[in-house]
């Protein structure tokens, strides 16, 4: 039967005097069921479960236009739930559990405080629909189709997320988060397209202005990105990530994919934020082949991600790359290359280049420094626009180093076997620099090489009990140079910086 037009209010004391008052709505937690096709909530009605008392309905509860649950305490469905009102309609600030044994929806538009989803057969969500507290996956999937599902700024995850315990933003239906500040947010989702799988996302906003009623959403393909540019190594599986009402932000984002979304190899993968034409995709870290994750930090804006190979489907590097949160340390010797344009830090990001560290920078077109970017005394940076194509593997051009004064001593230099240290200063320098060696034998002959970084020899000098010698390459044009130093049998390179 249907509800008359009142107010009723459940309560746990007074369970038997209402399954005699209401028999087509609900039984309680003792287990006695009425025989009636479903439960509704009448235009007009409203229905109070008082805290503490469990109700259950083993058929479809429904609310008409108009009815109202106000669910303070447990709401246990072991079908579906059916909100026609026309407009969001809270269900109350208690929790909404959904345990049938066959396949459960969620239809209407819904604000729910806590969501429990414990079914095995999965849950289909039948219109946009918020969690504003906890949403506990304990048991089957929930399918978001073409529907939205909105977890507020107070909402979090319980459970442990898995294959079979995911959310599943497949269609054009999003996963979507509500951020009161900057954060870090886990999006426990996965597809069902033949063998179920669990391929999570997390946002981590380190900064961002958070406008009212914003939110980042999540949806995800399990196929390869559909560009027909993309060949040889690829991941065949791809997110798309929207936001709204988020501005100025900073992102860090992690997706994780599955061996078997693997197509080629693996360590030739970049992690890739694509729209467009592939010239205008932007490649971030390498795919990391132990934890099968991409990751993209200093994320201004989002779009679609997936992995593929650098020069999608060549052996060039990508169109255009960005260097964010790099650390090139001390014995390090980086290249980084693209093919149109590299960006460096910016955005709350670092690139540095540590004392004794050396990277070289290449790209056909553009090399953007922005702010973050920074050369430590005696880290060497050479930055250069390629007109041969020639990639990471002939530097060419002028370099620019950094971070040093005129008369600091350099100390961290790569030391020779046999405790012998070379100490070169000041670098960079205007034209003349001092070498100071220790540890050297007095009997033993050093010889002196200075290269550029075409190979090309600028100067030799042989010393003899000489520990420490002044160099000059005043005529030598502004850039970075090859310093090889010979001694018994011991060798060791470093770099001096002309500039000024």
């Amino acid at each position: 039967m249907r509800m008359n037009p009142h107010t009723f209010t459940l309560k746990k004391k007074r369970e038997l005097s209402y399954l005699i008052l209401l028999p087509a709505l609900l039984f309680l937690t003792f287990g006695i069921i009425p025989a009636i096709a479903q439960n509704t909530i009448k235009n007009g009605t409203t229905v109070v479960v008082s805290s503490g008392t469990s109700v259950h309905s083993a058929t479809n509860l429904i609310l008409e236009n108009g009815g109202t649950l106000n669910n303070q305490g447990t709401v246990i469905l072991k079908q579906n739930l059916i909100n026609q009102n026309a407009s969001p309609n809270s269900l109350g600030s208690g929790t909404l559990q959904l345990s049938g044994t066959t396949y459960q929806s969620i239809n209407g538009q819904n604000i729910i405080q806590n969501l429990t989803v414990n079914n095995t057969a999965g849950v289909g969500v039948g219109g946009n629909t918020q969690v504003n507290g906890t949403f506990t996956l304990t048991n089957g999937t929930v399918s978001l189709r073409n529907n939205n599902l909105l977890l507020g700024p107070s909402a979090s995850f319980a459970g442990t997320p898995s294959a079979s315990k995911m959310i599943v933003p497949e269609g054009t239906g999003e996963l979507r988060k509500e951020f009161s500040a900057a954060g870090t947010f886990t999006y426990p989702v996965g597809d069902t397209t033949g063998t179920d799988e669990y391929s999570p996302v997390t946002l981590n906003f380190v900064s961002g202005t958070f406008g009212g009623s914003n939110y980042a959403g999540v949806n995800l393909v399990d196929s390869k990105y559909p560009h027909d540019s993309i060949t040889g190594s690829y991941i065949s599986r791809y997110w798309n990530v929207t936001q709204s009402n988020i501005t100025n932000f900073a992102c860090n984002a992690t997706f994780n994919y599955l061996v078997a979304d693997v197509n080629g190899t693996e360590a030739d993968m970049y992690s890739f934020k694509v729209s467009g034409d592939y010239l205008t995709w932007v490649a971030y870290y390498k795919a990391n082949t132990g934890t099968h994750q991409l990751n993209a930090v200093g994320l201004a804006t989002f779009s679609s991600f997936t992995g593929a190979q650098g020069g999608i489907g060549s052996t060039l590097p990508p169109a255009n790359r960005s260097l964010n949160d790099y650390n090139v340390l001390f014995g390090e010797t980086k290249c980084y290359d693209a093919q149109k344009t590299l960006y460096v830090a910016g955005n709350g990001t670092t690139f540095y280049v540590q004392n004794g560290g050396s990277a070289n920078l290449i790209a056909g077109q553009n090399i953007l420094m922005y702010p973050g970017t920074k050369v430590f005394s005696g880290g060497y940076l050479h930055a250069f626009i390629t007109t041969t194509n020639t990639y990471c593997t002939n530097p060419d051009g002028p370099g620019i180093g950094g971070g040093v004064a005129n008369n600091e001593t350099v100390t961290g230099v790569p030391a020779l076997e046999n405790g012998i240290v070379v100490k070169i200063y000041p670098n960079p320098t205007p034209g003349l620099f001092t070498m100071e060696l220790s540890g050297v034998p007095d009997e033993n002959e050093v010889d002196v090489t200075i290269y550029s970084m075409r190979g090309e020899k600028i100067l030799h000098q042989s010393l003899v009990n000489e520990k420490r010698h002044v160099f000059s390459i005043e005529n030598a044009p502004i850039g970075i140079y090859n310093v090889r130093i010979f001694t018994g049998n011991n060798s060791v390179t470093s770099k001096i910086v002309k500039g000024y």
